[in-house]
């Protein structure tokens, strides 16, 4: 496989914490981790242009203060939500993993949605083969 050298900038604290990560997981060296992240990203990203239909999970990470508009959205998405578990973290924060099933299109419109609220701490998607 043809190689490309790219560069990129990134903050001292960040590359840091890679650096160290890489360490634990034994890579031997920076590129193959940075090559192996962006082949993760690729993987994990692949439900945005999907078609058809998509089995998943959505992790919504949130202030508590947030759970009535996160429930009102997902009321309008009943047709994919298999499932949802609202879990406390602290008394201010929450996890939400919304189990969804449906057209790719229907999914990423609901994932939208939620990380487009205004407190969402973290939104993440994965998805299963199907």
């Amino acid at each position: 496989m043809m190689k490309v050298r790219i560069s990129a900038t990134i903050p001292e604290d960040i590359i840091k914490k890679f650096d160290e990560i890489c360490n634990e997981l034994n890579y031997k060296n920076r590129s193959n981790a940075i090559s192996q992240a962006l082949y993760e990203f690729i993987i994990a990203n692949k439900w945005t242009k999907q078609e058809g239909k998509i089995a998943g999970a959505i992790l919504i990470t949130y202030p508590h203060k947030e759970s009535e508009n996160l429930t009102e959205i997902q009321h309008d998405y009943n047709d994919i939500i298999n499932a949802s578990m609202h879990i406390h973290l602290s008394k201010e924060q929450c996890l939400e993993i919304i189990a969804v099933n449906g057209e790719a299109k229907r999914v990423r419109q609901l994932f939208k949605k939620l990380r487009g609220l205004k407190n969402i701490l973290s939104a993440k998607i994965v998805t299963s083969a199907y």
